[in-house]
């Protein structure tokens, strides 16, 4: 399946690029006091934070409805946190609400990093190292948490890419908020 190859391939090269500048955006929040976040993203905050919610919904929605990969527990909790994200983007876009949608998305986005990082863990550690511990997929059986879906570089997962977005949307909120 070569059209999954390249996606999972383009989503894994600009979720490492979103992450660089993800930590870009941190250092300039906590160093320079939004400096840099002020000059070049600012006048494009509102077009940013719609198209990355919505454009995360689609690619999941792709992957479950199109390709057909059930989503497991955790990817459902991360589905649970992003979607709502999307509609608050949408309407915020459209009235420039600067108070309150970036206080309830980034209450969404700090639920769905740690589940993320979480998913991310579970995935990455071995089952043998990790011991018991809770299950954390459905008891029917249909889907596995430990399943890699993308599995690029070495360390490239949906959980990873998901904490990047989660990560990326928390340090827009918070220079949101800031202003």
């Amino acid at each position: 399946m070569p059209l999954l190859f390249i996606l999972n391939y383009l989503l894994a090269a600009s979720g490492l690029a979103l992450l660089a500048l993800t930590i870009g955006l941190y250092v300039d929040y906590f160093y320079c006091q939004s400096k840099y976040f002020n000059r070049f993203i600012q006048k494009f905050v509102w077009i940013i934070i719609p198209t990355i919610t919505v454009g995360s919904v689609v690619i999941s929605l792709v992957y479950s409805e199109y390709f057909g990969f059930v989503p497991c527990s955790l990817c459902w909790l991360q589905r649970i946190a992003l979607y709502p994200q999307a509609l608050f983007a949408v309407m915020a876009f459209k009235t420039k609400e600067s108070v309150y949608f970036p206080l309830y998305s980034l209450a969404l986005s700090i639920f769905g990093f740690l589940v993320a990082i979480y998913h991310y863990l579970y995935q990455m550690v071995p089952k043998e190292a990790a011991g018991g511990g809770v299950m954390p997929c459905l008891a029917d059986g249909s889907a596995d948490c430990g399943l890699k879906v993308i599995d690029l570089f070495g360390f490239v997962t949906f959980p990873l890419l998901s904490a990047i977005t989660f990560a990326f949307l928390i340090i827009l909120y918070l220079n949101l908020r800031r202003k």
